[in-house]
Protein backbone atom coordinates (compact mmCIF):
# COMPACT_ATOMS: atom_id res chain seq x y z
CA UNK A 1 0.00 0.00 0.00
CA UNK A 2 1.17 3.32 -0.84
CA UNK A 3 0.60 6.59 1.21
CA UNK A 4 -1.26 9.70 -0.25
CA UNK A 5 -2.63 12.86 1.10
CA UNK A 6 -6.17 14.82 0.31
CA UNK A 7 -4.69 18.10 -0.82
CA UNK A 8 -8.10 19.37 1.51
CA UNK A 9 -5.54 19.11 4.31
CA UNK A 10 -3.64 22.43 2.28
CA UNK A 11 -7.24 23.68 1.40
CA UNK A 12 -5.39 27.49 2.57
CA UNK A 13 -2.60 26.97 0.18
CA UNK A 14 -2.03 27.00 -3.47
CA UNK A 15 -2.00 23.38 -5.71
CA UNK A 16 1.48 24.23 -6.34
CA UNK A 17 2.26 24.71 -2.50
CA UNK A 18 0.47 21.53 -1.18
CA UNK A 19 1.94 19.20 -4.40
CA UNK A 20 5.57 20.77 -3.57
CA UNK A 21 4.61 19.53 0.45
CA UNK A 22 3.22 16.64 -0.49
CA UNK A 23 6.18 15.32 -2.29
CA UNK A 24 8.48 17.25 0.29
CA UNK A 25 7.22 15.32 3.18
CA UNK A 26 7.65 11.86 1.58
CA UNK A 27 4.39 11.12 0.41
CA UNK A 28 3.97 8.78 -3.01
CA UNK A 29 0.73 10.50 -4.24
CA UNK A 30 -2.01 13.38 -3.72
CA UNK A 31 -5.36 13.48 -3.69
CA UNK A 32 -6.78 16.31 -5.64
CA UNK A 33 -9.43 18.29 -3.80
CA UNK A 34 -12.46 19.29 -5.97
CA UNK A 35 -12.45 22.76 -4.59
CA UNK A 36 -12.38 25.83 -6.57
CA UNK A 37 -8.18 26.62 -5.91
CA UNK A 38 -6.98 23.36 -6.68
CA UNK A 39 -9.27 21.11 -9.06
CA UNK A 40 -12.84 22.01 -10.05
CA UNK A 41 -14.65 20.44 -13.10
CA UNK A 42 -13.91 23.63 -15.08
CA UNK A 43 -10.65 23.30 -14.45
CA UNK A 44 -9.06 23.82 -18.31
CA UNK A 45 -7.43 21.30 -20.50
CA UNK A 46 -4.01 23.45 -20.35
CA UNK A 47 -3.86 24.15 -16.40
CA UNK A 48 -4.57 20.16 -16.33
CA UNK A 49 -1.20 19.24 -18.52
CA UNK A 50 0.51 22.18 -16.04
CA UNK A 51 -0.91 20.18 -12.96
CA UNK A 52 1.04 17.19 -14.22
CA UNK A 53 4.19 18.12 -15.41
CA UNK A 54 4.28 19.30 -11.28
CA UNK A 55 3.01 15.61 -10.30
CA UNK A 56 5.73 14.39 -12.64
CA UNK A 57 8.63 17.10 -11.47
CA UNK A 58 7.89 15.76 -7.89
CA UNK A 59 7.50 12.30 -9.01
CA UNK A 60 3.45 12.04 -7.40
CA UNK A 61 0.88 10.25 -8.41
CA UNK A 62 -2.84 11.12 -8.01
CA UNK A 63 -4.67 7.88 -6.57
CA UNK A 64 -7.91 9.53 -6.58
CA UNK A 65 -10.33 12.93 -7.32
CA UNK A 66 -12.12 14.12 -4.36
CA UNK A 67 -14.65 15.72 -6.62
CA UNK A 68 -18.13 17.02 -5.46
CA UNK A 69 -20.25 15.35 -7.87
CA UNK A 70 -23.36 14.17 -7.23
CA UNK A 71 -25.68 13.77 -4.35
CA UNK A 72 -28.08 12.34 -7.07
CA UNK A 73 -30.66 10.64 -4.67
CA UNK A 74 -32.10 14.13 -3.32
CA UNK A 75 -31.16 16.29 -6.61
CA UNK A 76 -34.01 17.33 -9.90
CA UNK A 77 -33.52 15.35 -13.02
CA UNK A 78 -31.87 18.18 -14.42
CA UNK A 79 -29.56 18.42 -11.41
CA UNK A 80 -28.52 15.17 -11.98
CA UNK A 81 -27.92 15.70 -15.54
CA UNK A 82 -25.92 18.79 -14.73
CA UNK A 83 -24.11 16.57 -12.36
CA UNK A 84 -23.12 13.93 -15.02
CA UNK A 85 -21.77 16.66 -17.10
CA UNK A 86 -19.48 17.95 -14.51
CA UNK A 87 -18.29 14.22 -14.22
CA UNK A 88 -17.62 13.99 -17.98
CA UNK A 89 -15.36 17.19 -17.51
CA UNK A 90 -13.55 15.60 -14.54
CA UNK A 91 -13.12 12.36 -16.79
CA UNK A 92 -11.51 13.80 -19.78
CA UNK A 93 -8.83 16.14 -17.03
CA UNK A 94 -8.26 12.76 -15.43
CA UNK A 95 -6.80 11.58 -18.89
CA UNK A 96 -4.29 13.97 -18.63
CA UNK A 97 -3.53 13.56 -15.07
CA UNK A 98 -3.57 9.73 -15.18
CA UNK A 99 -6.20 9.30 -12.40
CA UNK A 100 -8.13 6.48 -12.46
CA UNK A 101 -10.73 6.87 -9.94
CA UNK A 102 -13.06 9.71 -9.02
CA UNK A 103 -15.42 10.47 -5.81
CA UNK A 104 -19.21 10.44 -6.89
CA UNK A 105 -21.60 11.25 -4.19
CA UNK A 106 -24.90 8.91 -4.15
CA UNK A 107 -27.13 11.14 -1.69
CA UNK A 108 -28.74 10.93 1.36
CA UNK A 109 -30.23 11.02 3.93
CA UNK A 110 -29.06 8.81 6.78
CA UNK A 111 -29.47 5.02 5.44
CA UNK A 112 -31.76 5.17 8.95
CA UNK A 113 -34.26 7.92 7.50
CA UNK A 114 -34.16 6.65 3.82
CA UNK A 115 -37.60 4.82 1.72
CA UNK A 116 -36.82 3.05 -0.82
CA UNK A 117 -36.97 5.70 -3.24
CA UNK A 118 -33.72 7.22 -2.51
CA UNK A 119 -32.15 4.13 -2.98
CA UNK A 120 -33.94 3.27 -6.17
CA UNK A 121 -33.43 7.53 -7.62
CA UNK A 122 -29.18 7.21 -6.41
CA UNK A 123 -28.92 3.80 -8.13
CA UNK A 124 -30.42 4.54 -11.23
CA UNK A 125 -27.99 7.49 -11.36
CA UNK A 126 -24.72 5.85 -9.87
CA UNK A 127 -25.33 3.45 -12.65
CA UNK A 128 -25.18 6.25 -15.35
CA UNK A 129 -22.37 7.52 -13.74
CA UNK A 130 -20.55 4.53 -13.90
CA UNK A 131 -21.53 3.46 -17.61
CA UNK A 132 -20.10 7.08 -18.51
CA UNK A 133 -16.76 6.51 -16.38
CA UNK A 134 -16.43 2.84 -17.77
CA UNK A 135 -16.45 4.82 -21.38
CA UNK A 136 -13.20 6.51 -20.35
CA UNK A 137 -11.85 3.35 -18.59
CA UNK A 138 -12.55 4.95 -15.05
CA UNK A 139 -13.96 3.77 -11.46
CA UNK A 140 -16.56 5.81 -9.43
CA UNK A 141 -16.07 5.87 -6.07
CA UNK A 142 -18.79 6.87 -3.14
CA UNK A 143 -17.33 7.47 -0.01
CA UNK A 144 -19.00 5.63 2.77
CA UNK A 145 -19.78 8.60 5.18
CA UNK A 146 -22.01 9.53 8.25
CA UNK A 147 -25.56 11.28 6.68
CA UNK A 148 -25.56 9.22 3.34
CA UNK A 149 -27.86 6.03 1.98
CA UNK A 150 -24.48 4.52 2.17
CA UNK A 151 -23.48 5.42 5.86
CA UNK A 152 -23.38 1.55 7.19
CA UNK A 153 -21.16 -1.75 6.07
CA UNK A 154 -25.03 -3.04 5.45
CA UNK A 155 -26.27 -0.52 3.51
CA UNK A 156 -23.52 0.28 1.43
CA UNK A 157 -23.32 -3.32 0.44
CA UNK A 158 -26.81 -3.66 -0.31
CA UNK A 159 -26.66 -0.33 -2.50
CA UNK A 160 -23.34 -1.32 -4.62
CA UNK A 161 -25.56 -4.72 -4.98
CA UNK A 162 -28.22 -2.75 -6.69
CA UNK A 163 -25.60 -0.53 -8.77
CA UNK A 164 -24.20 -3.96 -10.07
CA UNK A 165 -21.51 -2.25 -12.13
CA UNK A 166 -17.73 -3.46 -12.13
CA UNK A 167 -16.56 0.11 -12.03
CA UNK A 168 -18.69 1.51 -9.27
CA UNK A 169 -17.21 1.11 -4.93
CA UNK A 170 -16.82 2.92 -2.40
CA UNK A 171 -13.96 5.31 -0.74
CA UNK A 172 -13.69 2.95 2.78
CA UNK A 173 -13.35 6.31 5.64
CA UNK A 174 -12.71 4.20 9.23
CA UNK A 175 -13.58 7.62 11.21
CA UNK A 176 -16.80 8.30 9.33
CA UNK A 177 -18.07 5.09 10.24
CA UNK A 178 -16.98 5.55 13.69
CA UNK A 179 -19.38 8.35 13.75
CA UNK A 180 -22.21 6.60 12.30
CA UNK A 181 -20.67 3.38 14.85
CA UNK A 182 -20.55 1.36 12.23
CA UNK A 183 -17.75 -1.24 11.59
CA UNK A 184 -14.92 -0.20 10.22
CA UNK A 185 -12.38 -3.01 11.11
CA UNK A 186 -11.98 -6.61 9.50
CA UNK A 187 -15.98 -7.02 8.83
CA UNK A 188 -15.79 -3.90 6.98
CA UNK A 189 -13.28 -5.47 4.53
CA UNK A 190 -14.43 -8.48 4.51
CA UNK A 191 -17.94 -7.51 3.39
CA UNK A 192 -17.08 -4.67 0.94
CA UNK A 193 -13.75 -6.58 -0.54
CA UNK A 194 -13.04 -5.12 -3.99
CA UNK A 195 -15.78 -2.91 -4.31
CA UNK A 196 -13.19 -0.75 -1.75
CA UNK A 197 -11.23 1.22 -4.18
CA UNK A 198 -9.68 4.13 -2.11
CA UNK A 199 -9.17 4.75 1.72
CA UNK A 200 -9.06 7.64 3.91
CA UNK A 201 -7.69 7.47 6.95
CA UNK A 202 -8.04 10.68 10.11
CA UNK A 203 -8.88 9.62 13.86
CA UNK A 204 -11.21 11.84 15.62
CA UNK A 205 -13.45 11.18 19.12
CA UNK A 206 -16.58 11.47 20.63
CA UNK A 207 -16.61 14.43 23.41
CA UNK A 208 -18.89 15.90 24.82
CA UNK A 209 -17.59 19.86 24.75
CA UNK A 210 -18.15 21.53 21.71
CA UNK A 211 -15.96 24.35 22.28
CA UNK A 212 -12.80 22.35 22.06
CA UNK A 213 -10.55 23.20 18.40
CA UNK A 214 -12.23 20.73 15.70
CA UNK A 215 -15.12 19.71 17.75
CA UNK A 216 -18.05 19.85 15.91
CA UNK A 217 -21.83 18.40 15.70
CA UNK A 218 -23.01 15.21 13.99
CA UNK A 219 -26.35 14.01 13.75
CA UNK A 220 -26.52 10.12 14.20
CA UNK A 221 -28.95 7.32 15.09
CA UNK A 222 -28.47 8.32 18.63
CA UNK A 223 -29.06 11.66 18.38
CA UNK A 224 -26.65 14.77 18.10
CA UNK A 225 -23.62 13.67 19.13
CA UNK A 226 -20.29 15.99 19.42
CA UNK A 227 -17.12 14.77 17.87
CA UNK A 228 -13.50 16.39 17.81
CA UNK A 229 -10.96 16.08 15.10
CA UNK A 230 -7.67 14.49 16.33
CA UNK A 231 -4.30 13.59 15.18
CA UNK A 232 -3.53 10.28 13.86
CA UNK A 233 -3.37 7.76 17.14
CA UNK A 234 -4.81 10.32 19.09
CA UNK A 235 -8.32 9.82 18.61
CA UNK A 236 -10.86 6.77 19.17
CA UNK A 237 -10.69 5.28 15.95
CA UNK A 238 -8.27 2.01 15.29
CA UNK A 239 -6.80 1.72 12.30
CA UNK A 240 -5.23 -1.38 12.80
CA UNK A 241 -7.75 -4.00 12.50
CA UNK A 242 -8.43 -2.16 9.58
CA UNK A 243 -4.88 -2.19 7.77
CA UNK A 244 -4.36 -6.15 9.02
CA UNK A 245 -7.80 -6.54 7.04
CA UNK A 246 -6.90 -4.86 4.01
CA UNK A 247 -3.31 -6.28 3.85
CA UNK A 248 -5.16 -9.76 4.14
CA UNK A 249 -8.15 -9.08 1.80
CA UNK A 250 -4.67 -7.89 -0.87
CA UNK A 251 -5.55 -4.16 -1.13
CA UNK A 252 -2.95 -2.20 -3.36
CA UNK A 253 -4.43 1.04 -3.45
CA UNK A 254 -3.48 4.29 -1.55
CA UNK A 255 -4.21 5.03 2.22
CA UNK A 256 -5.05 8.86 1.81
CA UNK A 257 -4.65 11.35 4.71
CA UNK A 258 -7.56 13.44 5.47
CA UNK A 259 -6.76 14.78 8.93
CA UNK A 260 -8.86 18.04 9.80
CA UNK A 261 -6.95 18.06 13.59
CA UNK A 262 -6.93 21.91 14.79
CA UNK A 263 -2.90 22.33 14.08
CA UNK A 264 -0.75 24.12 11.20
CA UNK A 265 -1.54 22.05 7.84
CA UNK A 266 2.69 21.06 8.00
CA UNK A 267 2.31 19.34 11.64
CA UNK A 268 -0.26 17.38 10.32
CA UNK A 269 0.76 16.43 6.79
CA UNK A 270 4.27 15.22 8.97
CA UNK A 271 2.35 13.87 11.72
CA UNK A 272 0.01 11.50 9.76
CA UNK A 273 2.41 9.92 7.52
CA UNK A 274 5.08 8.69 10.12
CA UNK A 275 2.40 7.93 12.43
CA UNK A 276 0.43 5.50 9.09
CA UNK A 277 4.13 4.10 8.40
CA UNK A 278 4.25 3.02 12.28
CA UNK A 279 0.42 1.88 12.16
CA UNK A 280 1.36 -0.03 8.93
CA UNK A 281 4.38 -1.88 10.53
CA UNK A 282 2.31 -3.02 13.52
CA UNK A 283 -0.11 -4.41 10.98
CA UNK A 284 2.28 -6.25 8.78
CA UNK A 285 4.22 -7.35 11.80
CA UNK A 286 0.97 -9.02 13.57
CA UNK A 287 0.12 -10.48 10.23
CA UNK A 288 3.22 -12.48 9.72
CA UNK A 289 2.70 -13.79 13.37
CA UNK A 290 -0.74 -15.16 12.17
CA UNK A 291 0.74 -16.57 9.27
Amino acid sequence: MKISIFSLVFKDRSLEEAIKMAAGFGYDGIELWGGESHFPAWTSLNRAKEIKSMLDYHNLSVPCIGAYVGGFSTMSDEQCEKALEDLEKYLCLMDVIKCYIIRVGCGGPHAFEAEKYHYQKAACWIQKAADLAKQHDKKIAMEIHNGSLIETVESAKAFIDMVDRENAGFIHDAANMYITDTDYGSRSVETLKDKIFHVHIKDLERVHDDSLPGAFRDRTVYGTEIFQQKLLGEGAVDHVPLLKALIKNGYKGYLSVECHAKVPDEHRAIHEIEEIRKQLNIAQKDMSIIT
